[in-house]
């Protein structure tokens, strides 16, 4: 529940004698703990499009309540993620320029990170927006003046919608972009 918990939305839990929310709202290297324990390999199964350059909203219009909420989210649980892999990669080819000789001679501990990222082919928000009706009518009614119910508006609403009919499209969605990269996973599996 904790992993969860995003104290704004969601309560945080305590444990112990502590509280805890989501690690993504202060871990803002999330692929660096993995590295740190000595991974050579990172499979990232993506919440969201990283760097979605059509993410951001387009309009003359004051974005509403519920559009800033949902960039929150974004920021929060997005960014670092699209922001740590970009600079794991920079690394990683940084390194390859660097002979292993040379690299091992001269003491550094970096080293390159193989990682495969499986991260939606569509849109959360569109696909939040198409499920907004299954969320209880208070919710919707909350949602709607908030202005969470519009199509520029679902970004929140993903955040929110638990409802059986989006986590099954979400699943679904997630099967299908895996399948999608069939190849590329065995090959990372070691499997093919």
């Amino acid at each position: 529940m904790a992993s969860s918990a995003i104290p704004f939305i969601f309560p945080a839990v305590h444990l112990n004698r502590e509280w805890f929310g989501d690690g993504s709202m202060r871990q803002v290297a999330p692929v660096s703990p993995a590295i740190h324990l000595g991974a050579q390999k990172i499979l990232v199964i993506g919440a969201g499009r990283l760097a979605d350059e059509n993410a951001r909203p387009t309009g003359t219009t004051y974005p509403s309540l519920a559009q800033i909420a949902g960039h929150a989210l974004s920021s929060i649980f997005l960014d670092s993620m699209s922001v740590d892999l970009e600079r794991m990669c920079r690394i990683n080819n940084t390194l390859s320029l660097i002979p292993d000789a040379a690299r091992r001679d001269s003491g550094m501990s970096l080293r390159p990170i193989e990682v495969l990222t499986i991260a939606p082919s569509q849109r959360l928000d569109h696909l939040a927006a198409r499920h907004a009706h299954a969320l209880p009518w208070p919710v919707r009614a909350l949602l709607r003046g908030i202005g969470a119910m519009n199509p520029n508006g679902g970004a929140l609403t993903s955040y929110l919608l638990f409802e059986q009919s989006y986590t099954r499209a979400l699943i679904d969605l997630g099967y299908a972009d895996t399948l999608a990269l069939r190849g590329e996973v065995l090959d990372f599996l070691e499997l093919s």
